[in-house]
């Protein structure tokens, strides 16, 4: 009667359309947005922050931040200034959770990374350091101060949106 013969080229070529579309959609570029700010303070103490973002669907989905914290001759006596830095800086990031930053200490900086992707907040510019006797270092980490920016996983940002409030906030972006 009927034959099946003449269905099977479309179905076929309907299954690997259908594939293809997939295969596009599944390596299609995720915006990634990369903003650094640098601040030398009048202590000579310099704190960089370079921050990756990656946008999906105007969401951010993955932050990646590198702080780094680089202090003159005159605080490098010894170990301890750089070690109480590491101390507060641990202390400061262990809401994430220990797998989710890591740091290191150099001869003259320390540097903290971050990477968070879930439901993970992340406080920006919110590291001050002061000589009262002594080196002192404030982490802000209020995330309703006007003098920090706080941004969540999932928060909602077009690119320009997200590279104009980081611009606002003393960031360079590209």
């Amino acid at each position: 009667m009927f034959s099946n013969k003449g269905k099977g080229l479309p179905m076929i070529i309907t299954i690997f359309m259908i594939v293809v579309i997939i295969y596009l959609f599944a390596t299609v570029e995720q915006p990634l947005v990369v903003c650094e700010k640098r601040n030398v303070n009048d202590l000579d103490i310099v704190v960089s922050e370079v921050l990756e973002t990656t946008l999906d669907s105007n969401e951010i989905r993955k932050m990646v931040l590198v702080k780094t914290i680089i202090l003159p001759d005159e605080y490098l006596v010894d170990d301890s200034e750089l070690d109480s830095i590491m101390f507060a800086i641990e202390k400061s990031y262990q809401y994430l959770g220990a797998d989710k930053y890591t740091i290191t200490k150099g001869k003259d900086r320390v540097t903290v990374r971050v990477e968070v992707e879930d439901d993970e907040t992340l406080i920006l510019n919110n590291i001050e350091f002061f000589d009262n006797d002594g080196l002192q270092m404030r982490i802000n980490s209020n995330t309703k101060s006007s003098d920090v920016l706080t941004l969540k996983i999932d928060d909602d940002y077009s690119e320009g949106e997200f590279m104009t409030r980081l611009k606002n906030n003393g960031y360079s972006c590209k």
